[in-house]
């Protein structure tokens, strides 16, 4: 999955149209750079740069890339700045549980949030079901998570508005013989191909649930954590998947189609998960009511 630094290779080659140059002006080596632009392009499956003589050019993809990535490697360094000014007067600890949407759909807020609190925030990323584990056993102080609540005897989940949840959408192949459906349901994908989101999150239990229910015995052909692996394999694999339709906001790709899922469990709501015995100290209330309030 790409990262920052890679994005940061990306943005150098571009400004510089010149691999040598990026390369000197990075401190790192050219074939470091070279095989850095040759995997981004693999894991895009699309040609960033035209090479002409030895100036890179960006192809149309690569100048999307290069707009909505600069505004991401600006928006990061300035949280991170952010997060260093922070660390150098007198902090309070939080502890944070989001997952990979979630950071997305927050990241203005918590930044805003580090810039006027005097807080030690450290974000761990995973599934909605870890995470509400994670804080169960006091590792986390907050987690952003879907319901239902795994551990109700433990956690309280605080619940946000209902327009703040996602929806379940069937990503396949574009040349899938239900791509043209507007909706389905799992009777509709008993015969089908799967990858999945592993059991820390959700979804990857709401497939092992609905099929027992609809008796079929899931064909998984990957199980995994990365999103964007997933969506990958939706076609290397020929399969199906079930995400959070809210992520195509962010990751809309040609070779796949998202359909609704028809199912009374398609939709999700979501809330602020903490520990019921927990002391809420005014930097966990500030933090909770951010959430919120946003959007």
């Amino acid at each position: 999955m790409m990262d920052i630094k890679q994005l940061k290779y990306f943005i150098e080659v571009a400004n510089t149209k010149n691999l040598s140059h990026a390369a000197r002006n990075l401190y790192v080596t050219q074939p470091t750079l070279s095989l850095a632009m040759k995997k981004l392009e693999e894991e895009f499956q699309v040609a960033l740069f035209n090479q002409e003589t030895n100036n890179y050019m960006l192809t149309q993809a690569g100048q999307y890339l290069y707009t909505k990535g600069s505004d991401l490697v600006q928006n990061f360094d300035e949280m991170m700045a952010e997060m260093d000014n922070m660390s150098r007067t007198h902090e309070h600890p939080l502890r944070v549980g989001l997952t990979i949407l979630f950071v997305i759909q927050f990241m203005d807020e918590i930044s805003h949030f580090i810039v006027h609190h005097k807080v030690d925030l450290s974000i761990v990323q995973d599934g909605s079901k870890q995470i509400q584990h994670l804080v169960a056993k006091g590792e986390l102080d907050i987690g952003l998570v879907s319901f239902p609540n795994m551990y109700s005897e433990t956690l309280v989940i605080d619940p946000l508005a209902k327009e703040k949840g996602y929806h379940v959408a069937v990503v396949m192949p574009k040349d899938h013989r239900l791509a043209s459906r507007d909706s389905v349901t799992f009777e509709d994908l008993k015969n089908e191909r799967f990858v999945t989101l592993n059991n820390h999150f959700v979804l990857g239990e709401l497939l092992q649930k609905r099929s027992r229910d609809f008796k079929f015995t899931p064909n998984i052909t990957l199980e995994h954590e990365d999103l964007q692996v997933l969506l990958y394999g939706v076609n290397q694999l020929d399969s199906i998947c079930l995400l959070p339709h809210e992520y195509r906001q962010i990751n809309d790709r040609d070779d796949v189609v998202w359909i609704d899922l028809d199912d009374k469990y398609a939709s999700f709501d979501i809330g602020i998960a903490t520990r019921r015995d927990q002391l809420r100290t005014d930097i966990l209330n500030d933090f909770m009511t951010m959430i919120k309030q946003a959007h």
